[in-house]
């Protein structure tokens, strides 16, 4: 194997590993809210849609074989994170939420709550789709902690990660009509953000709560 091979192997390799913690933070979520949650017919039925996701990433993952086909996966985890949002408004009693944007800071928290006008450490000014509690932490004058990815040598944004990263990356905005706008704010922000995320890996046994 030549060195370019060799490397696109590797690059392969980090994606597939933030896949399968995507998919692996999805279903902790799920379990968490199955063991807690006593649902009605509508919220059971979002989590079975939820549930679905979920078990579709993990097949997903378990034949990741080219960059292109993390798009599916992407796909796959976001419409299961809106199912999710909706289980929780159900059991909340709130509206559901409006399919929007997943989280600008972080897509594993789902889809964005709101736009916030956010002003990091460097760079300019701009707004941004956040979910409710990074949303908060902007308002309070706080730089949200970001999810960074591997990329060379270096964790960086997942909005700066490059080409190897590309379709994970712009897949969690396509389903949200996003695209142009994530484009845009990587061209704005190379070199800004901080954050950090784990590595710990484990498929979660999920129990529905309503077995």
């Amino acid at each position: 194997m030549g060195w370019w091979q060799r490397r696109r192997a590797e690059e392969l390799r980090h994606v597939r590993v933030m896949a399968e913690e995507d998919v692996v933070r999805f279903g902790e979520e799920l379990t968490r809210l199955g063991e807690d949650a006593p649902l009605d017919a509508e919220a059971r039925h979002d989590f079975q849609a939820a549930l679905d996701a979920y078990e579709t990433a993990e097949r997903l993952v378990d034949r990741l074989n080219s960059f292109e086909a993390i798009s599916a996966v992407v796909d796959t985890l976001t419409d299961g994170r809106y199912a999710l949002a909706c289980v929780r408004a159900r059991v909340a009693g709130e509206p559901l939420p409006e399919r929007r944007t997943p989280c600008f800071f972080n897509p594993q928290h789902g889809p964005a709550a709101v736009d916030v006008v956010w002003t990091p450490s460097a760079g300019p000014t701009r707004r941004v789709p956040a979910c409710a509690q990074d949303a908060a932490r902007v308002q309070a004058g706080e730089d949200p902690p970001v999810r960074t990815v591997r990329y060379g040598e270096h964790d960086v944004p997942a909005w700066e990660a490059g080409a190897p990263n590309e379709p994970y990356r712009i897949g969690f905005f396509s389903a949200s009509a996003a695209r142009a706008q994530v484009l845009e704010l990587k061209l704005r922000m190379r070199g800004e953000g901080r954050g950090q995320w784990g590595n710990g890996l484990g498929k979660p046994r999920i129990r529905r709560p309503y077995d």
